[in-house]
């Protein structure tokens, strides 16, 4: 599938971890800063949960090794107001590459980027790259991790709820009171199912009516035995929801009341560009790009954006659309694009590619496909406070008669610079693809369509929970991941009032 202390971008693209593997109980995080001239005395902190775990000068290298499975987030600092974040899943055994730089980005100073496992690889082994030739190793507190499992979905629960004896019990995610009021149309529901049981059934009714009944559902001991997440279509007014869960000990009812009023017509949050390329005429065709455009288009429209969106759209079109979005944009505060479809990485540089584009030599690539570099570059020049774009673009390379230099590869994205303010979210690790889903929608944009309907979600956190829930489904094979320059918070969902 195919997104500055100044603006806020969202790019989101599709990507999973480093097929490097080793033979260990931990992950390897290999953090390197080739020697440069250009702020080569400047030094930078390497943090993992806004705590230092080492420092890199100029021409240094570092690894990190974490002895837990999951999401982390690693920031670079270069000052009290600069840094940068990549945000990644982790997985034993193998090894990631994140290359740190000074004035290598879109325009901005620090750059943090992750890099395809091969090219990191051998950026990382040249030691003609660097000053100190001793690699700085760091062992991670497995005690004090900062690696997020799955049991994320039940960090923020404020009461857990339990029934006597060994009835099952629930605790509400969202919503995190009851009369919970909101003017958003559509609700993510959100529970934590425990059960000392093997098995649990859960069964959910909206305003008396039956939603969504499912049985047998394997429970595991942890504090949610299961995670349970569904969006709601709310009806004006008072809308009741009923949980009731049933296990081999019992049975146990819950119940909250959400209200929805529409909200009055006021301005737009920011202005949206969805584009959801499905139908080509010299690629492999897409069949979830069409149905991920039309939800993020509902979504975004349901959380206050105004929404430009279109769909098949060949290599003339798309660059005007694209520049009749970037025209449009000047009179916003937020921006978001959200691209679903072939993409293809040339020269170290991402492109997402038209329906009638044909491509036999890479040399055409740059020609006739849309360089996202150039949206991100224009997006930092213009005053956004916050871009987004999400662009779910990792699948196979399409075109099977494509001819590359020898070293050169188009499978999946390479690692992309956040510009400040900015977020760049793809759908699996560089140089890796992502999963087109077996459902309505692609894999990781049905996640996250799972999230952004709860109400005051940070987008980071929103991030972090679409990656264990595809890493979870895709067995590990596929792993999102970001990288960010954020200088303020931002929600897709505001909380009410």
């Amino acid at each position: 599938m195919l997104l500055k202390t100044v603006s806020l971008t969202f790019l989101v693209f599709f990507m999973s971890a480093s097929s490097t593997t080793m033979e260990a109980g931990y992950a390897e995080i290999h953090i390197f800063r080739p020697k440069q001239f250009q702020g080569g005395a400047v030094v930078f902190q390497a943090q993992v949960n806004n705590k230092t775990i080492g420092h890199l000068s100029n021409g240094s290298r570092m690894t990190y090794r974490v002895y837990n499975e999951g999401a982390i987030d690693l920031k670079l600092k270069a000052s009290v107001f600069t840094s940068k974040t990549v945000s990644f899943g982790v997985i034993k055994g193998q090894k990631y590459y994140i290359k740190a730089g000074y004035g290598d980005g879109f325009g901005s100073k620090l750059s943090f980027v992750q890099l395809p496992s091969s090219e990191g690889q051998v950026q990382f082994e040249d030691i003609t790259k660097y000053h100190k030739k001793k690699i700085k190793i760091i062992e991670e507190d497995p005690e004090n991790s900062g690696v997020v499992n799955d049991d994320v979905y039940s960090l923020d629960l404020e009461k857990f709820e339990q029934k006597e004896g060994k009835k099952p019990g629930m605790g509400w995610i969202s919503p995190v009171r009851n009369h919970f009021r909101t003017d958003v149309g559509i609700f993510s529901l959100q529970l934590c199912l425990k059960s000392d049981a093997d098995k649990i059934d859960v069964s959910v009714r909206l305003n008396g009516e039956n939603f969504e009944e499912l049985k047998d559902i394997p429970t595991y001991d942890k504090k949610c035995s299961y995670t349970y997440i569904a969006n709601l279509n709310l009806a004006p007014g008072e809308n009741r929801v009923e949980i009731k869960l049933t296990d081999e000990f019992g049975e146990s009812n819950f119940s909250r009341k959400i209200y929805y009023k529409e909200a009055e017509k006021v301005s737009y949050r920011g202005l949206a560009l969805v584009i959801g390329n499905s139908d080509y005429t010299h690629a492999t065709g897409l069949d979830n790009p069409k149905n991920d455009a039309y939800d993020m288009n509902t979504a975004l429209e349901k959380l206050g954006f105004e929404v430009m969106k279109f769909q098949n759209l060949g290599a003339a079109e798309m660059k005007k659309v694209i520049g009749n979005y970037l025209l449009k944009l000047e009179e916003y505060k937020i921006g978001v694009v959200f691209y679903a479809g072939h993409g293809i990485q040339n020269a170290g540089r991402n492109y997402l590619v038209p329906v009638d584009v044909e491509l036999n030599q890479a040399e055409d690539i740059p020609a006739t496909c849309i360089d996202t570099g150039g949206i991100l570059t224009k997006m930092e020049l213009m005053e956004v406070e916050t871009s987004i774009i999400i662009l779910d673009a990792c699948r196979n390379n399409p075109f099977k008669n494509l001819q590359t230099r020898q070293g050169d590869s188009t499978v999946g994205l390479t690692g992309t610079d956040a510009p400040p303010g900015t977020i760049v979210a793809f759908a699996t690790a560089p140089g890796k693809t992502a999963s087109d889903g077996f459902g309505k929608n692609g894999l990781y944009t049905q996640e996250i369509l799972k999230h952004i309907y709860k109400p005051g979600l940070k987008l980071e956190d929103l991030f972090k929970q679409v990656r264990v829930s595809v890493m979870k489904k895709s067995n590990n094979q596929q792993i999102p991941w970001e990288t960010s320059s954020l200088v303020k918070d931002f929600y897709f969902y505001q909380q009410a009032n």
